[in-house]
């Protein structure tokens, strides 16, 4: 490792220049820096350490005629205890003896390679941190002013590669902060469930960004905490017991008794030790002015993954968006779900000799009350007319629609007026009141039940004709038609008769059923019959479970209504 008058010092530390722009870090210079120190003339051996902000030696290296060592037994303690105090910036020289007085071990290292003098050199580095690099000679003291100048330009070869090494871990930072944003985004956008999108983002960040993350919402006036990530997967359930149970520092925040000072700084974590996560940061979720939520980065000690306040303020505000949007969403579906239960029957009438059933599948995708009804009315002569519609169009305008037409129907049913002359009122009322508009329409008709079967009268206006499902497992289709209810003034309504047997079933259902596909495109209303040809004998709630989800094979994406209407053999 000697230098050779064909190698000298300023060949060396050109090399040194030139690996020093490609390394990613100091490490990477460990052979051409010690080797070329180790050249100089009488150098025995190199000392090279890296020192935290509390002065603990993270990284030291040693060299010498035996080649190079990392951590080295002993010798952290060694520079710790060289390095306490010490000033920076000048190369210090010393002699071996003055070297025990201080640290023995270190001296006693450098006696071993055969050196008498020891000249040091410590330096700050990036992110707060110290370099201390020590040369043991045997060229006595004062040391040569060239061998001085070595180690000066040593160092800022090092402190060079050091910055460009932060650099390259900065954008590499950014690139993976910006590419944790964008995921998160399309993760928090993807999805309404805010639960499932929280979870997502907390898997993200871990161990991306940090060694473990929480995030809390706020709901029922109080935090909860809704998704939990350690980077070791056997500590995440004692994290989030520990967050449950309040053992941790962010609880003041939690319950609102110190909801701003802590926005994005780092600080103790105080969660119990089997964690390993002693330091923590806190953003508050805010949106709109309110308090939505908590989003907290749990460290382990030293761990370098800790994003800027900038990013965490990026992140926490489109996570805060995402609660909100996913609160006010769910408000309003509950909203739409209660109009719509008031939009239809709480409980459907009893009729001797008939059972009834029925169901309702609102569509996932919208959030505004759709216009699917259905009801059974009694009558004054002893017969009962169900009957079942659909309103075109969503929203406030088709719920109103809705309830008019179930008010005048069932009124006139109610008086005793039969259903076509309740279907022409209607049609009536609506060219009145609201030209444009129109509804889907199907009755059925029940005289009293004998207990060989019961007579019914089918008619429909613009709507899918009802299905019979004989208890053998035959299916028909009564011929009846008509025009759509509030378009035309003549509805040209054409009834069918029926009858139900003992164990005979009548289906009626709207179009949402029938518009149902499947994974090839093709729609329900051809695979409806055959379907419902497999199910006699089922109990009507098993029968309309099947039907609803699409025979296990299409997917009822619409609002569905079904009713279906079965003889069970006994007399009115």
């Amino acid at each position: 490792m000697a230098t050779t008058p064909q190698d000298p010092w300023t060949s060396r530390l050109h090399a040194l220049w030139r690996a020093a722009f490609g390394a990613v870090n100091t490490k990477g210079l460990s052979d051409e820096l010690y080797s070329g120190l180790l050249g100089l003339p009488s150098a025995r051996a190199v000392l090279g350490a890296r020192l935290e902000a509390d002065g603990t030696a993270s990284v030291t290296r040693w060299a010498d005629d035996e080649g190079l060592r990392t951590q080295p037994a002993g010798l952290a303690a060694d520079v710790a205890a060289w390095t306490s105090g010490r000033a920076t910036g000048e190369v210090g020289e010393f002699s071996v003896a003055e070297v025990a007085a201080v640290a023995p071990g270190l001296a006693a290292r450098l006696a071993a390679t055969g050196a008498s003098e020891f000249l040091v050199l410590e330096f700050p580095v990036a992110e707060g941190e110290r370099a201390v690099l020590g040369l043991g000679t045997a060229a006595g003291l004062p040391a040569a002013p060239a061998v001085v100048t070595a180690l000066h330009q040593v160092a800022e070869v090092i402190v060079a590669t050091d910055r460009h090494a932060s650099q390259l871990r900065e954008l590499d930072e950014r690139q993976a902060q910006d590419a944790i944003l964008a995921e998160a985004s399309l993760q928090m956008g993807a999805s309404l469930d805010i639960d499932d999108t929280l979870r997502a983002v907390v898997r993200i960040a871990v161990p991306g960004l940090a060694d473990g993350a929480a995030i809390h919402v706020h709901r029922d006036g109080r935090m909860v905490p809704i998704a939990v990530a350690h980077v070791d997967a056997h500590r995440e359930r004692e994290l989030a017991a520990s967050l449950r149970a309040g053992r941790w520092a962010g609880e003041q925040v939690v319950r609102g008794t110190d909801p701003a000072s802590w926005d994005e700084h780092l600080r103790p974590s105080e969660l119990p030790e089997e964690a390993r996560l002693p330091l923590m940061t806190i953003s508050v979720l805010r949106a709109h002015g309110r308090d939505v939520g908590l989003l907290t980065f749990f460290h382990r000690a030293g761990s370098r993954r800790r994003p800027d306040r900038s990013f965490l303020r990026n992140l926490a505000g489109r996570a805060a968006l995402a609660i909100d949007n996913a609160t006010l969403y769910e408000r309003r579906r509950r909203d739409v779900l209660s109009l719509q239960r008031h939009l239809l029957p709480a409980v459907l009438p009893e009729v001797p000799g008939l059972e009834v059933a029925a169901t309702y599948n609102v569509a996932d995708h919208s959030l505004e009350v759709g216009g699917d009804f259905y009801g059974l009315v009694p009558q004054p002569d002893g017969r009962a007319t169900a009957l079942i519609g659909d309103v075109c169009g969503r929203g406030a305008p088709a719920a109103a629609l809705t309830g008019l037409a179930r008010h005048t129907l069932e009124t006139a049913l109610e008086e005793g007026g039969s259903a076509e002359h309740a279907m022409v009122g209607l049609n009536a009322k609506m060219l009145r009141n609201d030209p444009g508009r129109f509804l889907t329409l199907a009755t059925a008709t029940f005289e009293p039940a004998e207990p060989s079967g019961v007579g019914l009268t089918l008619l429909t206006a613009g709507h899918p004709p009802p299905l019979v499902l004989g208890r053998d497992g035959t299916v028909r289709q009564p011929p009846c038609s008509g025009r759509l209810v509030g378009v035309l003034p003549e509805l040209r309504l054409r009834a069918a008769a029926e009858r139900l047997g003992p164990g005979d079933t009548l289906v009626l259902y709207t179009d949402g059923l029938t518009e149902a596909r499947d994974d090839a495109g093709r729609f329900f209303e051809t695979d409806l019959a055959p379907t419902l040809a497999r199910l006699p004998g089922l109990p009507l709630p098993d029968l309309l479970a099947e039907l609803v989800s699409g025979g296990g094979r299409y997917q009822v994406g619409d609002d569905a209504a079904v009713l279906a209407i079965r003889h069970t053999g006994a007399a009115a």
